[in-house]
């Protein structure tokens, strides 16, 4: 039996070995969980790329430039100034009008218009006009056979035969009464009866004119022992603007055959409220512009304003005579009414044909050269035609009128890289 001193001799061998084991594996351990730190100079790298992979994400991925400002001129050769039809026209000074804008309506003057119409029954033997003809006053329009008219002409021949015998008989008892053959007395009744024919005479040629023969028609009767058709004449010179008759129909009296008018001078009628009462008078400028002719300025004159209201738009009539060129103006158009009640101070000005209405603003192409430049505006007043310039422009400077919006959307090219109007940048 080994005693404990041999004993622990064995042991102390192995657990010095034990420790030695467990010390080792930990160190291993230790050195896995902790990585070494970097070194100093790759660090500072590391920072510095990190910050330039930043920048240029900020930066979409590109280096930052900057835009240059969009162009605000439009360069045009002469040539392609004249295939857009190019006009300006200065900026100048001038007294802008008040002028105070009316609604209205083209209308007829109303002593311009004719209805045509028989005084006698009767059958239309002839038309001589078709709708939409031009006549002359006195021209013949339809010609009617009338059994009343014949029997008032017949009895006009008849007394034109009883005035050849009573003149007659007058003659030869005045030689009676000079020769002392017959008494005084036969003279008085042969002139009685004389005066008694023409007095006929007379009733049936009124009578006849009441009917509407013209006194040439009715000499012609009375010379020629004949009856006549009844020619209806135009009473005025204008345009057939109603037909309501056709060849062998029975006319009534008083039946409407025709209506002509004579749109040589119109009527513009306008409509005013109440408050523009006191500021309108006879006389004063109008201008007039339907949406048929846009670029055509029909000029007149108040003619007429009613004494009236109306109860209902609570306005007032205003009359313009126009004088109506080429027959431009047609019944019934609908027309804006400029009415020039006064003038203001001399302004630098420049037709409302020049300027252009467009992101926001109201702007101009300014010519310099064959170079037009857009010109941010700020205006004042303005009337029918043209608007006072305070800022953006200098007396004498052109600015484009006709061909602006082909100037506009060249520089709306240019702009946004496009070519212009001849197909290279300027």
């Amino acid at each position: 039996m080994k005693s404990s001193k041999e004993k622990g001799g064995h042991l102390l061998p192995l657990l010095v070995a034990v420790i030695f084991l467990a010390y080792g594996v930990g160190a291993c351990s230790r050195e896995q969980e902790t990585p070494p730190p970097p070194p100093m100079g790759n660090a500072d790298v590391h920072d510095n790329d990190a910050g330039h992979e930043e920048n240029i994400a900020d930066s979409g991925g590109e280096p930052h430039r900057e835009t240059p400002e969009p162009p605000s001129a439009v360069k045009l050769s002469a040539a392609e100034q004249a295939t857009i039809g190019l006009r300006t026209t200065p900026a100048t000074l001038r007294s802008l009008e008040d002028i105070r804008l009316l609604n209205g309506v083209v209308k007829p003057d109303p002593d311009r218009i004719a209805l045509v119409a028989s005084r006698v029954a009767g059958q239309a033997v002839a038309i001589h006009v078709k709708l939409g003809d031009r006549v002359q006053r006195e021209q013949d329009l339809v010609d009617i056979q009338s059994v009343e008219l014949e029997k008032v002409e017949l009895e006009l021949i008849q007394a034109e035969n009883r005035l050849s015998l009573a003149e007659a008989d007058l003659e030869r008892t005045r030689v009676l009464v000079e020769k002392g053959i017959v008494a005084s007395k036969n003279l008085l009744a042969a002139e009685n009866q004389h005066r008694a024919v023409l007095n006929e005479i007379q009733s049936l040629t009124r009578q006849l004119e009441l009917l509407g023969i013209s006194a040439a028609e009715i000499r012609k009767i009375r010379r020629e022992k004949t009856v006549s058709t009844l020619h209806l004449p135009a009473p005025l010179s204008g345009t057939i603007v109603e037909r309501n008759v056709i060849l062998g129909q029975t006319i009534e009296p008083g039946q409407p055959l025709f209506k002509i008018l004579d749109d040589s001078v119109m009527i513009v009628e306008g409509d005013a409220f109440e408050d523009t009462l006191p500021l309108l008078k006879m006389g004063q400028s109008v201008r007039v512009r339907v949406a048929a002719y846009p670029q055509q300025v029909f000029e007149g004159q108040v003619t007429f304003i009613s004494p009236t209201i109306d109860p209902q738009t609570r306005t007032l009539h205003v009359w313009t005579e126009i004088v109506n060129h080429h027959a431009m103006l047609k019944q019934d158009l609908f027309a804006d009414l400029s009415v020039v009640i006064g003038e203001d101070h001399q302004n630098l000005t420049i037709p409302l044909e020049a300027l252009i209405s467009a992101e926001g603003e109201e702007f101009a192409f300014v010519q310099d050269g064959d170079v037009f430049i857009r010109r941010d505006l700020l205006l004042g007043v303005r009337d029918d035609r043209h608007a006072e310039v305070m800022q953006g422009l200098a007396a004498g400077e052109r600015v484009v009128t006709d061909g602006k919006h082909q100037v506009y959307t060249q520089y709306l090219m240019l702009r946004r890289g496009g070519e212009a109007l001849g197909g290279h940048p300027h």
